[in-house]
């Protein structure tokens, strides 16, 4: 027989925090945030399983954590999470498995298999990345087949109204209105283990798929400033199509060239431009990208420093993309530094909004903090987005 006595455990969340904190953490999304559930699907999960989400707000975590109770699962979090000693103390508490997100990590792969022996269930957010505009983006490469090799059964959890209820890019708190979580089962394990590629990544993009426009447009969602922070990811004038001209307020989104103004409801519905949802005028930013065009910007970089903590002011540089390539050029705590990434591997930037994107180079995490408007973060994103649909689109 085997000996198991050297192979590594994935622990599950400490439950002397987990439980209180969840406790706690339940009475406000029932009571604040006016969270309902229906979890008929989860009913018979056990461990070890899978559960995927869509990604579409900062508290999904907690919505899909109190779905699971009495459960202690392990979530996969972006390694971003735990260069920020904000977050770090609790994710370690929570026993989470990092990932660098959009870059080759076998590490975290086998991370992810010991929490299957360990009898744990893992839920994976698989878009790999928050979205900015409350609709999902594309599943990322290799989900399916760590789905197929896990051989575990496999559920969805759906987080209903939590973009409305706190979007990526607003800069006024929680805005209550409501959240209605949903649950699914997507395949047993024996499914999971003899279904094809194919028709694992179907039903993964049929589960992720969430356009946040199309649910609760009844409910408004009690804010004083739903607009603020708008401009963090709209950057591109439709009247007079100037970029970074754009701003916000707290209701108001309006360009300083040419005097456009938009109102924005707290139904998630614009006012006065010619983009009744955030969303169409997000897509309508995307078409007007020309990949032809590469992207320049002069930049700071951040990298984590020797106490384990990003440091936002480690270098600066310029950085290029094109259709092939990602290129910095600088210099980093006083030494130069250059790197260069294909597009093809990198695929899509996570972002802060109006700060900085993340982007890998040799598994070292850089922050990317474009100069001299770090809104400007936003259009990078859009363009290797577009560039990633295009490439694939070709591909299928």
């Amino acid at each position: 027989m085997a000996d198991k006595s050297n192979k590594k455990i994935i622990k599950k969340p400490n439950p002397f925090i987990y439980y209180p904190g969840m406790f706690l953490v339940g009475l406000f999304l029932k009571f604040w945030l006016r969270t309902t559930y229906e979890l008929d699907a989860l009913k018979d999960i056990k461990e070890p399983s899978i559960v995927v989400c869509p990604h579409v707000s900062n508290i999904d975590f907690l919505l899909v954590a109190k779905a699971l109770l009495p459960y202690r699962p392990t979530f996969i979090v972006s390694q971003h999470f735990m260069v920020n000693p904000k977050t770090r103390w609790i994710l370690e508490q929570m026993h989470v498995i990092p990932k660098k997100m959009f870059c080759p990590d076998v590490k975290t792969i086998m991370n992810i298999m010991r929490a299957k022996e360990s009898g744990n269930i893992i839920v994976i957010f698989p878009e790999g990345r928050l979205t900015c505009s409350g609709h999902s983006v594309q599943v990322t490469e290799g989900t399916a087949e760590l789905i197929k090799k896990l051989g575990v059964d496999v559920y969805c959890i759906t987080e209903n109204g939590a973009y409305k209820t706190l979007p990526k890019w607003g800069k006024s708190g929680f805005r209550r209105g409501r959240i209605h979580v949903t649950s699914e089962k997507l395949f047993s394990g024996a499914d999971a283990s003899s279904a094809s590629i194919d028709e694992i990544n179907a039903s993964l993009d049929r589960a992720i798929l969430h356009d946040e426009d199309q649910i609760f447009t009844d409910v408004e969602y009690q804010c004083k400033a739903p607009a603020k922070g708008l401009d963090g990811i709209l950057y591109k004038c439709p009247e007079c199509l100037q970029e970074f001209r754009i701003y916000s307020d707290e209701q108001r989104i309006w360009c300083s060239y040419c005097g456009l103004e938009a109102r924005l409801d707290n139904k998630y519905e614009l006012h006065g431009g010619p983009f009744r949802r955030i969303n169409d005028w997000y897509s309508w930013q995307e078409e007007m990208i020309d990949l032809d065009k590469p992207m320049r910007s002069n930049c700071l970089i951040g990298v984590v420093g020797p106490d384990g903590n990003m440091d936002k002011t480690a270098g600066s540089g310029h950085i290029v993309m094109t259709r092939d390539t990602i290129s910095f050029t600088g210099q980093c705590y006083g030494e130069p530094l250059e790197f260069t990434e294909p597009t093809s591997v990198i695929k899509a930037f996570p972002a802060s909004v109006g700060d900085h994107f993340d982007i890998y180079s040799k598994k070292v995490l850089y922050y990317i903090i474009p100069q001299p408007d770090k809104r400007s973060a936003i259009k990078w994103v859009i363009w290797l987005d577009k560039l990633t649909k295009e490439r694939d689109a070709a591909l299928s």
